[in-house]
């Protein structure tokens, strides 16, 4: 059994702080630690299940948070940042499963711990008038390549957002949301047992999960943070403006949107 293990930060058991995400502080020494701790709870259980091959990738800024000297060496880690499918890189048809560590909720989330999407510039994503997030874009890029997610851990409200999407999806709620820099935490000995357990549980019922997949075309809409992004990002051919702050694209598959949300994000960003 081959499993990919995609990991945020946000989410991760502990977290409620930008100081704990990034920087060069003991809080963000302490976020690199208890993001690792999270993965290696979820190695755990995907080796109780009899996975024999797992990869991990570290899906947070720049791709460098995880302690691979403190990882599991049961796993391959993959480092650094890729621009095409980012948090899920180099997953395809040849995994079995795809599992969520520290994700977060999307942008606007009422109690959710540090959500937002993707980046600074974009207040929402939307795939036919369904406003996603994090989650769900990359269950869908695994979805893609008919790799089901299996299991998310994370806030409550990252859990309640991918659950309306997938329906039962197994997880493991790691801190409770009560704003977007406060939250009531659980300890870690617990959440580590609970990743372990949750993840274990879902590769051992492989039969059970289908992949996310939504029905083509695929119309997406991305309203920006400044209406400047719009206006360079509408000059991208076959985008169409929708407002003031806001562009479309309609994709024939996944794999087409992909590429056009990494221009119109990369056109965006330039402007910030």
């Amino acid at each position: 059994m081959k499993v990919y293990i995609s990991a945020d930060i946000e989410g991760i058991t502990g977290i409620v702080h930008d100081d704990q995400t990034f920087g060069t502080s003991n809080e963000y020494a302490l976020g690199r630690k208890l993001m690792t701790n999270d993965v290696n709870s979820a190695i755990e259980g995907a080796l109780k299940a009899g996975a024999d091959e797992i990869y991990v990738k570290d899906a947070h800024g720049n791709g460098r948070n995880i302690l691979l000297n403190e990882l599991k060496k049961e796993a391959f880690l993959i480092a650094g940042w890729d621009i095409m499918s980012s948090m899920v890189q180099g997953i395809d048809e040849t995994f079995d499963a795809l599992i969520l560590i520290g994700y977060h909720s999307k942008i606007g989330t009422e109690n959710g711990i540090l959500a937002h999407t993707m980046t600074g510039c974009i207040k929402q994503l939307s795939i036919n008038n369904n406003p996603i997030g994090e989650p769900e874009l990359s269950a869908l890029t695994a979805g893609y390549y008919n790799v089901p997610t299996v299991f998310i851990a994370g806030d409550q409200t990252a859990v309640k957002e991918l659950s309306t999407f997938i329906n039962g999806i197994p997880h493991v709620i790691t801190k409770y949301g009560m704003g977007i820099n406060t939250g009531k935490l659980i300890h870690p000995d617990l959440t580590k047992e609970a990743i372990s357990e949750g993840v274990s549980k879902a590769l051992s019922n492989l039969s059970k999960f289908k992949p996310f997949k939504i029905s083509p075309p695929l119309n997406m809409s991305l309203k920006l943070s400044l209406p400047k992004m719009a206006d360079l990002i509408s000059l991208v051919p076959n985008v169409k403006r929708v407002d003031i702050d806001e562009v479309s694209y309609l994709a024939d598959d996944v794999l087409s949107m992909l590429k056009m949300f990494r221009v119109m994000l990369g056109l965006a960003w330039s402007l910030r």
